[in-house]
């Protein structure tokens, strides 16, 4: 019998007043097989409401005993439960459950999702088999944000996933090149239209004529002019001085002091810029994944938007001397329809914010970067600045 046909028959009021007492206020990571580890996140945010996005997949838990998973309790109104952690090895392992995943009430299509309270109540039954569904949202890239909650890791797949939908949509609009084959070159036998026809005695002596001549004038010359010689311009150049103000000894004493010339602006940028740290490889495969998945207009927009918000941050957001007003310089809302425009929906745009500082928290229900305060960046924030800036020119 499986777990929700008993639980059809329990009174609704005995249910309401058992206490869970596994349960805890907050965010709770409880492990099925018996002891509670809490574990205090920052989790939350926004659900994943309207379309339900994500693939469904039917699960069924028949072996008595521990499940071997853990679960975290949304901070959505329905508190729903999404799978935390899977151990190597479990029943719940095998059944391929994986974190992210959201529990959802068996035959609903994944609509109806699963509350905390009862997902524990029905972990801890001795009944089995557990039926019930899971809604996963998958992603070509593999993401490993284990320091996070599960439920600010599944709001990343969502953004990564729709991301990626727009990306294959727009692949799929272009038009595909149409390539020739390169046409063969002719080639021609230039002799073959020579006539081989014998020279005149007239046409001889013609000839010789002419190669007396090209001697005479090549012995008067002191070379031959007739001769095809490759000369590089520094060549051509000595020759022409040594001809016109005769050849200079470089061997000889010089009266004149040497002076070394002045730098230029572009040398001198260009040796500061060399003091300056390479940037970091989390940073650089984002700037690269950010290029290479959206549109030019839309990443030299992000660029633009997010350079100003790392600027404020490390001058403005560092402000000692008023902190209050500092720290609005730190604080970006992801709710905000401009920046949910250029970074939320930019592939890539979040994760070369948080390479250069920015962390990714819970308040009240809303997701916001914060960068903290007293920090500058890190040491190779002015060249990522400037490689952004640079694409921006393009």
């Amino acid at each position: 019998m499986n777990f929700f046909d008993k639980l059809a028959g329990k009174d609704d009021k005995k249910k309401k007043n058992k206490q869970n007492p596994l349960a805890n206020v907050g965010k709770v990571f409880q492990d099925i097989g018996g002891q509670a580890k809490s574990q205090k996140f920052r989790g939350g945010g926004k659900s994943l409401g309207g379309a339900k996005p994500g693939k469904l997949i039917s699960i069924e838990l028949s072996q008595p005993g521990e499940l071997g998973m853990k679960i975290e309790r949304s901070n959505a109104n329905r508190k729903t439960a999404i799978i935390a952690q899977v151990f190597e090895g479990t029943q719940a392992h095998y059944a391929g459950l994986e974190r992210g995943d959201i529990v959802c009430l068996a035959g609903t299509q994944g609509e109806e999702e699963l509350p905390y309270d009862l997902f524990l109540e029905m972990a801890k039954s001795p009944d089995r088999p557990l039926v019930f569904d899971i809604r996963r949202i998958t992603t070509a890239a593999a993401q490993k944000d284990v320091n996070r909650s599960a439920e600010a890791y599944n709001r990343k797949q969502a953004m990564i996933a729709a991301a990626e939908t727009r990306e294959r949509a727009a692949k799929a609009r272009e038009k595909p090149v149409k390539k020739f084959p390169p046409k063969p070159t002719a080639i021609v036998d230039i002799n073959s239209e020579i006539p081989n026809v014998p020279q005149s005695e007239e046409a001889r002596r013609a000839v010789e004529a002419a190669k007396n001549s090209e001697n005479k004038l090549a012995a008067e010359l002191g070379y031959n002019p007739y001769e095809t010689n490759k000369t590089s311009a520094g060549q051509a150049r000595n020759a022409t001085v040594t001809s016109k103000h005769g050849s200079v000894d470089a061997r000889a004493p010089s009266s004149i002091p040497a002076v070394a010339p002045p730098k230029s602006v572009a040398t001198a940028t260009s040796e500061l810029k060399e003091t300056i740290p390479s940037v970091d490889i989390h940073f650089q495969h984002a700037y690269e994944e950010t290029i290479n998945s959206n549109d030019h207009a839309v990443v030299v927009k992000s660029f633009g938007v997010m350079r100003k918000l790392l600027i404020n941050a490390t001058t403005k957001g560092q402000n000692i001397n008023d902190e209050e007003s500092a720290a609005k310089f730190r604080k970006v809302r992801l709710s905000n329809a401009t920046i949910r425009e250029v970074i939320c929906d930019v592939h890539g745009a979040l994760d070369i914010m948080m390479s250069c500082g920015f962390q990714l928290v819970e308040e009240g229900g809303e997701s916001y970067l914060i960068f903290p305060a007293n920090y500058k960046g890190p040491a190779w924030l002015a060249r990522a600045l400037d490689q952004m800036q640079n694409y921006e020119s393009l």
